[in-house]
C-alpha cells in the first residue's frame, strides 16, 4: 500500500508550531483510526520553510531535528564554504532589521556552523522577500503567519500597508500568483494572525487579500479561535483563515471544549524548578509594584492572559503572588515587602510560556541547552502559535481530504538539500 505524504511549506516558520502540531497528530493513533487512516501509511512531510530570524532558525532546528553533531561531516565543515552559503541569505539578529554581510562574516565559526546546519535541515528558503515561486517545491498545505506588529493594539496600527512588517502579507500574494502561473498552487492555505486583523480598522486590507485568494479559486473559511477552548489555559484569541483550492463549503474546526485549569496544567510548585521561578521574579521597585494593580492575579484564575514577547510590561499574561522561592502564596495581607528586595510576585517562566503555547515542557530544556537566553525564548514563545489550535486545524484538513477521497499521485520532488521521493496529494477537489 502506498504511503500518503501530505507535504507542507511553512512561511514565517518561527520555532515550528506547525510542524509540532503535525507531529503530534501523527502520534495520535485514536485520531488516525477515527479517520480511517493507517499510522504507517500517512504522514506530514515538511518540504520547506521561510524564516530570517537567526534565533528562530536555530531553535526550529533544535526542536525538530535534534543535536547538530549528527549532520554529515559535522567536524569537517569548511568555514569558507558555509560562509559563502550563508551570504546568499537575508538574515536578522533581532527579527527586525537585516544583518549586513560584515556582521555575518564576523560571527564565530561555531555560530556560522550552527546557522548553516539549521538552514540546511529546516529546508529554509530564507526571507519571504527573496523567495522566487519557481524555486519552491510543490506543497499540499502552505502556512503563513505573517508579522502582527502593525496590526496589534500595542503597535501604531499602520495595518497592511506595503513597506510595513505586516505588509509582508503582499509577498504571499506575489508568491501565490507565481505558483498560479506555474499551475502549482497548494491545495490548502492556513493563515494566522492577531484578532485585530478582522477588526473594522484593518478588515478592508484583509478583504482585499481574501478577494485575491478567491480569484485564484480558493474557498476561504475565516474564524477567531481562543486557546482556552483547545485544551490550553490561555485566553488567547487569534484570527485564522483556511483556504481550500476549488473548495465548495466552509471547513469546520472543532474545539476541545472547556480549557484546562492552569494550576493543573503547569507544575507550579516543583522544587526542581525553583531557580526558574526565582529568575521570573523582578526586583521590588515602585514601578514593579504598579504591575500588581494592572495585571491579572493568576493565583485565583483558571487561565492566563495572552502570552506576550515580554512579561515585564503591560499588558502581560498575568502574575503569581509568590514567596521568596517563587512558590505560590495567597498574600491576603497585601504585604508587598514579604520577599525583601524581590517583588511579592513572579511572572510566568519561559518553560511555562512554552507549555502554555502547547509545546512540551522539555522544549525549554532543548532551547536552553543550545544557548538561548530567557528573553529570547520568551520572545519566540510570544510570537509563536498555540500548537493545540493548529492540531485542530490540521485535523479538519485531514477530515476534508478523507471525506473527498482526494486521489494521490506519484511525484518526484527534489528537496532543497537532498533528493527525496514523495507521494503527493493531487490538486483536484
Amino acid at each position: 500500500m502506498t504511503t500518503k505524504n501530505i507535504t507542507v511549506f511553512e512561511a514565517f516558520a518561527g520555532i515550528g508550531a506547525q510542524m509540532e502540531a503535525m507531529n503530534n497528530l501523527m502520534r495520535n493513533d485514536d485520531l488516525l483510526k477515527q479517520l480511517g487512516l493507517v499510522k504507517e501509511k500517512v504522514k506530514f512531510v515538511n518540504v520547506g520553510t521561510s524564516e530570517w530570524f537567526i534565533d528562530a532558525i536555530i531553535s526550529y532546528d533544535a526542536l525538530h531535528h535534534g543535536v547538530q553533531t549528527t549532520f554529515p561531516k559535522y567536524e569537517k565543515l569548511s568555514n569558507k564554504v558555509m560562509l559563502k552559503f550563508l551570504l546568499k541569505y537575508t538574515l536578522s539578529k533581532d527579527s527586525k532589521t537585516p544583518c549586513s554581510k560584515q556582521e555575518i562574516k564576523k560571527l564565530s565559526f561555531e555560530k556560522i556552523r550552527q546557522i548553516y546546519i539549521a538552514i540546511k535541515r529546516n529546508k529554509n528558503f530564507g526571507s519571504i522577500v527573496d523567495i522566487k515561486p519557481e524555486n519552491l517545491p510543490q506543497s499540499d498545505i502552505f502556512t503563513y503567519s505573517f508579522p502582527c506588529q502593525n496590526l496589534s493594539t500595542i503597535g501604531k496600527g499602520e495595518g497592511l500597508e506595503v513597506g510595513t512588517k505586516s505588509g509582508l502579507l503582499w509577498e504571499i500574494q506575489r508568491i501565490l500568483y507565481g505558483l498560479k502561473l506555474l499551475k502549482r498552487l497548494p491545495k490548502f492555505l492556513v493563515m494566522e494572525n492577531v484578532k485585530a486583523l478582522f477588526s473594522k480598522k484593518h478588515i478592508s486590507g484583509w478583504n482585499k487579500f481574501a478577494s485575491f485568494l478567491e480569484s485564484l479559486g480558493y474557498k476561504n473559511t475565516t474564524m477567531v479561535l481562543n486557546a482556552k477552548n483547545f485544551g490550553t489555559p490561555q485566553n488567547r484569541e487569534r484570527a485564522f483563515c483556511i483556504s481550500e483550492l476549488n473548495g465548495t463549503d466552509e471547513i469546520i474546526v472543532e474545539s476541545k471544549g472547556s480549557h484546562t485549569n492552569i494550576h493543573d496544567f503547569l507544575d507550579l510548585n516543583n522544587d526542581d524548578l525553583i531557580e526558574e521561578y526565582k529568575a521570573a521574579m523582578p526586583n521590588n521597585t515602585p514601578s514593579r509594584i504598579k504591575w500588581i494593580e494592572k495585571s491579572k492575579h493568576l493565583n485565583d484564575m483558571t487561565h492566563c492572559m495572552t502570552i506576550t514577547t515580554k512579561t515585564d510590561r503591560f499588558p502581560n499574561p498575568g502574575m503569581f503572588f509568590s514567596d521568596i522561592n517563587g512558590k505560590l502564596v495567597d498574600n491576603v495581607s497585601n504585604d508587598w515587602n514579604i520577599n525583601g528586595d524581590k517583588a511579592p510576585f513572579r511572572f510566568l517562566t519561559p518553560r511555562e510560556q512554552l507549555q502554555l503555547m502547547a509545546f512540551k515542557s522539555n522544549a525549554y530544556d532543548v532551547l536552553k541547552n543550545i544557548g538561548m537566553s530567557k528573553t529570547k525564548i520568551q520572545l519566540m514563545a510570544g510570537n509563536s502559535i498555540v500548537v493545540s489550535k493548529l492540531e485542530a486545524i490540521f485535523t479538519s484538513i485531514l477530515k476534508r481530504i478523507v471525506s473527498k477521497k482526494i486521489k494521490v499521485k506519484k511525484d518526484i520532488l527534489k528537496a532543497v538539500n537532498n533528493t527525496e521521493y514523495f507521494v503527493q496529494l493531487s490538486n483536484v477537489a
